[in-house]
């Protein structure tokens, strides 16, 4: 199983491109992105340059995967050694056209609610774990199973090394899909200020 994850295509700098479209595909018409981004024009760009700094700070703090060579959906991971992405570790990553973009174009918003995020997982997962930071399938690949195709093979990676994964979501209909996949929910919580809830899961080590 756990050489699935050859099958993979793992996401280096020269890829992070088309990553960065697959994953802004997947997430640029959810509830939580068109709540902060309610413009279209502006959307587009705040959430490409959102995931342009998270795929590149995974590229160099963790893991990158996508399904094949078509993209039909990326994921990244990070290890909790390299956790949290601080200013310095994500300026060194990313361009810094890219967080100021981000900010631009009404990011200061989202990442009030990224906080209490972050504040929640470090509680909720103080020992050492993975954390499946990001997965998104384009809408036209989705309920096609590559949602599996992402996670199963790093999932087994992780029970190799007995550690646990954390995961967060704001859709309920997410967290059904990663009980799945093993992971439980650990605490559901509303997020100040915001429409949304916290859904924290965790899959246990094997």
């Amino acid at each position: 199983m756990s050489n699935e994850i050859e099958n993979l295509v793992r996401i280096n700098k020269s890829q992070a491109e088309p990553a960065i479209e697959v994953l802004k595909n997947a997430f640029k018409e959810t509830y939580s992105t068109k709540y902060y981004f309610p413009n279209d024009v502006n959307r587009e760009k705040a959430v490409r340059c959102f995931l342009s700094i998270g795929v590149h700070t995974g590229i160099k703090y963790g893991e990158v995967y996508a399904t094949s060579s078509n993209y039909e959906g990326a994921a990244i991971w990070m290890s909790s050694d390299n956790l949290p992405i601080t200013t310095w570790k994500m300026l060194s990553s990313v361009s810094l056209m890219a967080v100021l973009g981000f900010v631009r174009y009404g990011g200061l918003k989202m990442m009030r609610a990224g906080d209490y995020v972050e504040k929640a997982h470090k509680r909720l997962a103080p020992s050492k774990h993975w954390y499946l930071q990001t997965m998104g399938v384009d809408p036209k690949f989705q309920g096609k199973g590559y949602a599996g195709r992402l996670i199963r093979p790093m999932l087994a990676k992780i029970d190799i090394q007995h550690l646990p994964c954390y995961l967060e979501t704001f859709e309920e209909k997410n967290a059904s899909i990663y009980e799945g996949f093993g992971f439980k929910i650990i605490e559901r919580s509303s997020i100040p200020q915001t429409p949304f809830e916290n859904w924290a899961m965790l899959r246990d080590a094997e």
